[in-house]
């Protein structure tokens, strides 16, 4: 019988493949695993999906049959033995083989069991011998070495140039570390810190967010020391950026109109001294009690979830700041979710710019006249960003950019560039890829 941990990652791979969703969603589903137990089904998931171009590339040197004519179970399972082979050197080839083998005994018939045994062997033997596309074809070999649609490597390419390209490709590939934001409503970071010292291998200051935290070796992040007294929530650093870019003020009126889970309502919440009204709208229904259990863990009381569609909601009163956290291709966030890669195509940059511009050609409506809008993304590519800004303010005169924003870190200046575009990116920032930029209407 194969291993628990691998024949629970081989489902979560078929579900993640099958439903086009984050790894988080079919695991969350399996809530009697023990934390070690998910932890490594975790690392087999996404380190499969992580590097599976590479996976398939050499899998497809070693195979007598084209892949795409490979039953999806059994290329999963070639996919997760190759991983372990290629990337786990704690685990002995041997047994990577075999508990893949035992796999395909219980997905397949002998025949398949006899080509995962021989593909993986082979690849086993063969693997530092296995010819790459030449160096001379750039896209063609980061495509390969740095596991990525090739797609997206000649937009990289083109736009970063070919060495930082490489670079912002061998980052993504890094699993990012725990950041913790410390709840300033409740408790001190430096207190945070001296309370998370003993239950994690390391915890430090982040260099220049002052409520920011860097912990590792955390385990389940609700087992931790203040968890549930609400001393600190898991966000990217760049996220808690975004939140400084609209420069919220005590006792303003506020909307965050694309909410859930409710880590920038909360953060803005905080910065706000935990004074004024939030808004937080989010479309989808079963994600505002998110909200909801979010804000009550942190003890916050100026939040209002609200049911309603960015693109349609209207407000009776119009608001101070408003901030436009779209929904896009998720491009800058592959570090932690690398299952993006795979999942989206050029032609998804498009088609959601159409509904960032709605959007924000509605919820613009929204702002006072003299207030604020902040339009952000999780994405690194233009036609979500620049090019949703540069068309909504042809069709919208009353708003301008900002050039030099107000209250922000001072790190973060650097990161506008000469058109009054923030952009955090993965290897040059060590947080996710973020676009943000900051409107006012005059």
């Amino acid at each position: 019988m194969a291993d628990r941990a691998r024949a629970l990652a081989l489902q979560v791979l078929a579900e993640v493949e099958a439903r086009a969703c984050f790894v988080d969603g079919p695991l969350a589903h399996r809530a009697a695993l023990a934390p070690n137990e998910r932890a490594r089904i975790l690392n087999l998931v996404k380190g499969t999906l992580r590097w599976r171009g590479r996976i398939d590339y050499l899998l497809s040197a070693l195979s007598a049959r084209p892949l795409r004519s490979v039953s999806g179970p059994i290329l999963n399972i070639l996919r997760l033995g190759a991983y372990e082979i290629l990337f786990c050197p704690e685990v002995p080839e041997w047994a990577a083989v075999n508990e893949a083998v035992e796999l395909a005994r219980s997905h397949g018939h002998a025949g398949h069991v006899r080509f995962v045994n021989g593909v993986l062997r082979n690849l086993a033997r063969r693997r530092e011998a296995l010819p790459q596309p030449d160096a001379s074809d750039t896209v063609a070999h980061l495509s390969v070495v740095q596991a990525f649609p090739e797609w997206l490597v000649t937009r990289w390419c083109r736009r970063f140039g070919e060495a930082e390209a490489a670079e912002l490709m061998r980052v993504c590939n890094q699993p990012p570390v725990l950041t913790l934001r410390v709840n300033t409503l409740k408790v001190s970071p430096a207190h945070c810190l001296e309370a998370l010292r003993g239950a994690v291998s390391c915890v430090r200051a982040h260099p220049w967010i002052p409520e920011a935290l860097i912990v590792e070796g955390a385990g389940s992040v609700s087992d931790l020391p203040g968890y549930a007294a609400g001393w600190h929530y898991v966000q990217d650093p760049g996220a808690m950026l975004v939140s400084y870019l609209l420069d919220v003020q005590p006792g303003e009126r506020v909307l965050d109109a694309c909410a859930a889970p409710g880590g920038k309502s909360t953060h803005l919440a905080q910065l706000m001294g935990d004074r004024g009204e939030i808004i937080a709208l989010e479309s989808d229904v079963a994600r505002i009690e998110r909200i909801r259990e979010n804000t009550r863990r942190l003890g916050i009381r100026s939040i209002l979830a609200q049911h309603g569609d960015a693109i349609s909601t209207a407000f009776a009163k119009p608001f101070d700041r408003v901030l436009v956290d779209a929904p896009c291709s998720g491009l800058g966030t592959l570090r932690r979710h690398p299952e993006g890669k795979w999942q989206k195509e050029e032609g998804d940059l498009l088609r959601h710019q159409q509904r960032q511009l709605a959007m924000l050609t509605n919820i613009g409506g929204a702002v006072k006249k003299g207030g604020t809008l902040v339009y952000a993304t999780c994405s690194t590519e233009p036609e979500e960003n620049e090019d949703v800004v540069e068309r909504f303010l042809q069709a919208q005169p009353a708003f301008a950019v900002e050039f030099a924003p107000t209250g922000l870190l001072p790190e973060m200046r650097k990161m506008i560039d000469r058109r009054g575009f923030f952009h955090a990116y993965p290897h040059r920032h060590d947080s996710d890829g973020f676009f943000g930029v900051r409107l006012i209407k005059g």
